[in-house]
């Protein structure tokens, strides 16, 4: 049950939906034609005890150009209550050609709270001709449970500054991901897909993932076979089935 909703334009919640294994499936909506420079954005999630929140987005993020240089600013904060499970799974990030956008996000977490988390990024409207020519895309990711760091990590792309395209980045690939889940489980196996998709345990019992792909559907395909074992190993959870 969603108890209570407040949203201001340009982002909008659509009424949510029960998924056949009982998780609430909630959607953030941007009916704009995208982010534009100088925007700032902010969303906020609280996830009670026992509850059951899977939030995504409706469409890829369309982070338009910015000519006077100034930043598109989105923060994100999750509360999780003990017992309580928060997944959020947006729409793959595009970033058009001289844009800038910061994004932090912090999840908070109590022992015995479950989080589940993984963003795509594109290197721009590639069969446009724009690969890679955004000004700045800016991301900190921060998990948190019992007050103690679990898992932090940053990213800071800037191509006119940077070779994103070297081994070991990019590596001449259009598409990436970051992921990271936080539950009481622990995998056998991790999931890994020889020069596309790695995933691992922390020192702190947060499972990581990271993947790249030349072309987006495939990158998609590997993310959806590795959350899958993931989420059941940690959540114990059933397949999600989404329906939009």
């Amino acid at each position: 049950m969603l108890a209570r909703d407040h949203q201001k334009a340009p982002l909008m919640v659509i009424r949510p939906f029960t998924l056949p294994c009982g998780t609430l499936m909630v959607f953030i909506v941007n009916p704009t034609g995208g982010t534009l420079g100088g925007d700032t954005a902010e969303v906020k999630v609280s996830v009670g005890p026992g509850a059951r929140a899977l939030l995504l987005t409706q469409s890829a993020a369309r982070l338009q150009p910015s000519p006077t240089g100034a930043e598109a600013v989105q923060t994100l904060r999750f509360e999780v209550a003990a017992g309580g499970r928060l997944e959020y799974y947006p729409e793959r990030v595009l970033p058009f050609a001289g844009s800038r956008f910061a994004q932090t996000m912090c999840a908070e977490l109590e022992p015995g709270a479950e989080f589940g988390l993984c963003e795509t990024l594109a290197t721009g409207r590639v069969m446009t001709g724009e690969r890679l020519r955004f000004g700045r895309y800016r991301s900190q990711v921060e998990v948190r449970q019992g007050g103690r760091a679990v898992y932090l990590d940053r990213v800071d792309l800037q191509p006119a500054e940077q070779p994103l395209s070297a081994p070991g980045l990019l590596g001449g690939n259009d598409y990436s991901a970051a992921g990271v889940w936080v539950g009481s489980g622990v995998p056998d196996v991790f999931p890994a897909v020889p020069g596309g998709l790695a995933s691992g345990l922390n020192a702190a019992g947060a499972v990581w993932l990271r993947a790249t792909a030349a072309r987006g559907p495939d990158l998609d395909r590997m993310l959806g076979q590795a959350r899958e074992p993931l989420r059941a190993a940690l959540f114990g959870a059933e397949p999600l089935q989404v329906r939009r």
